[in-house]
């Protein structure tokens, strides 16, 4: 029978992803959580690969409560057996939930597995290319017990791999405190206390920046592995090279594929190591402790080198949008620790030589919870290009506040965003290659933006909030409930239920690991 929600203040319990504790539950069962576990969530390691997993775990995580005890498990590959093993021993049930891409997603024995990938191509990885059996996502979905995807897109392309495994629809659920945002008001200031780098109709973005002045983001944190990965990067170009003619390219890819586990082993210790450093450094920029946004403030987070979010169309646009404007402030949240991509995003801005009225606002930081839902409280609309998305919980989030969006409704995000929500930027599909192929192999498809459309989408919305209250009102309410029933914590408790609960009750009746090849049935829509 599928498990009822036991108490609000349960199932709304406090994350903590750490390794080894618990938290507390009669419940029999053990939800092992696994991720790339790269301390995003705590401000380090923002934007390197994967690191967005870890949010999608964050979210996740109070809610799995109300299943049994949640433990993470760091670096699952070499630890997820081990814990599975202990959870038996202590006569409890083990329950791997797996936050992870398929490629990445580790399978042990005598443990039920739900994959919970994310997922922005219309056409999910068929073959084993790169030496990984598991980027054929059809044949590794097939060796789970249970995938839970964000939405209709991802279910459709993980069905036209052939897997017969169950799919269940369940949604990143948006935090709770975004629903009690308070409404935007068009007079009301706000201030940010970060750094930020700010250009506007003061600060001529062609002034020559050779002379550094006081400027800082976070830099890099030094992960101690370069050595190692350099050489064993060597070592494995020398073995590979040595046996190519002999004993074949197979032998090579399985060489190549147990440096790269090695190298991935010894960058997750490193990183596991390192507490949130806030050193700064300097960039030849102007700079301000505080940021104060007022008027109407369009916002968009994104990680600069994730070739996606198409970040010069955005900028371009919304120079030639609203340029003209001085009630205007566009506010660009980097998800970086790399000084040389800031640079290269403001150096683009800069060399486009554009004299403007508006604001446009660079920030580096990484920013609390609180600071965020600041960040959302002034904002009236949340703007951008990208070219694909497997969630894009920022928008989700902005949503949730009652902030409309202006973005294309392509991939995953036209699971929850269409004309009801915002202004819908249109786009086309062009060739791409999945992000993970080193081979780089066009397979698949993303989206190109139409750049007349973001530009005429991103001065509609101005229009609106300038000149029609009663229209801004109505579609901010609608951009809330539609995400509050969407992805608000009861509706995704209700989907777990359906999916989580029912393969729950499947394995109370005897159906493990070990009999669940014969067992699973095919759901189109578990949830």
């Amino acid at each position: 029978m599928t498990p009822q929600p036991r108490t609000d203040s349960h199932v709304a319990s406090q994350l903590r992803i750490v390794d080894d504790e618990t938290v507390d539950s009669p419940s029999s069962v053990v939800v092992l959580l696994s991720c790339y576990m790269t301390g995003s969530t705590e401000g380090r390691n923002l934007g390197i690969a994967g690191y967005s997993h870890d949010f999608v775990a964050k979210a996740f995580a109070s809610l799995l409560t109300r299943y049994g005890d949640v433990r993470a498990v760091v670096d699952p590959r070499r630890n997820l057996q081990a814990e599975v093993d202990r959870v038996i021993a202590e006569g409890r049930r083990p329950l791997h939930f797996s936050v992870l891409p398929l490629q990445d997603v580790v399978l042990a024995e005598r443990v039920a597995t739900i994959a919970v990938p994310a997922w922005e191509f219309p056409d999910a990885p068929n073959e084993g290319f790169d030496g990984n059996p598991q980027n054929d996502w059809g044949a590794t979905a097939d060796r789970c017990d249970l995938v839970l995807v964000s939405g209709p897109f991802t279910e459709g392309a993980l069905a036209r791999t052939g897997t017969t495994t169950a799919i269940g629809i369940v949604p990143v659920p948006v935090d709770d405190s975004y629903f009690t945002v308070p409404d935007w008001k068009p007079g009301r200031c706000v201030t940010l206390e970060c750094r930020g780098f700010i250009f506007g109709p003061a600060e001529d973005p062609r002034a020559d920046g050779s002379e550094p002045v006081q400027g800082c983001v976070i830099p890099p944190t030094a992960s101690g592995d370069r050595g190692f990965t350099t050489m064993g990067k060597r070592i494995e170009r020398a073995v590979r090279a040595a046996i190519r003619g002999g004993l074949g390219e197979c032998i090579g890819d399985s060489i190549s594929r147990k440096f790269r586990r090695a190298r991935e082993r010894h960058r997750l210790r490193q990183l596991q190591r390192q507490k949130p450093k806030l050193t700064m450094t300097r960039l030849p920029y102007l700079h301000s402790d505080r940021i104060e946004l007022s008027g109407i403030v369009y916002t968009s987070i994104f990680n600069p080198d994730d070739g996606r979010k198409n970040w010069s169309d955005l900028i371009t646009g919304f120079l030639a949008a609203l340029g003209d404007r001085d009630d205007v402030t566009l506010v660009i949240k980097l998800i970086t620790q790399k000084p040389d991509s800031v640079r290269r995003v403001i150096e683009f801005y800069r060399g486009r030589d554009v004299r403007h009225r508006c604001r446009i606002v660079f920030i580096c930081d990484f920013l609390s919870e609180a600071q965020l839902l600041d960040l959302a409280t002034a904002t009236t609309f949340y703007v951008q290009a990208t070219k694909a998305e497997g969630n894009c919980l920022p928008l989700m989030n902005h949503l949730a506040a009652g902030r409309p969006g202006v973005s294309p409704d392509h991939s995953s995000v036209g699971d929850y965003f269409d004309a009801h929500s915002g202004f819908v930027v249109e786009s086309h599909a062009e060739p791409s290659a999945w992000p993970h192929d080193r081979r780089l192999r066009q397979r698949t498809t993303w989206a190109r933006i139409v750049w007349p459309s973001l530009r005429d989408q991103i001065q509609a919305s101005y229009r609106m909030a300038r000149e029609s209250s009663s229209a801004y009102e109505q579609m901010s309410r609608s951009s809330r409930t539609r995400m509050r029933r969407w992805a608000g914590k009861e509706a995704v408790a209700r989907a777990l239920d359906r999916t989580v609960g029912r393969l729950l009750g499947g394995l109370a009746a005897g159906l493990g690991a070990d009999t669940r090849a014969e067992q699973k049935p095919r759901s189109k829509n578990a949830a």
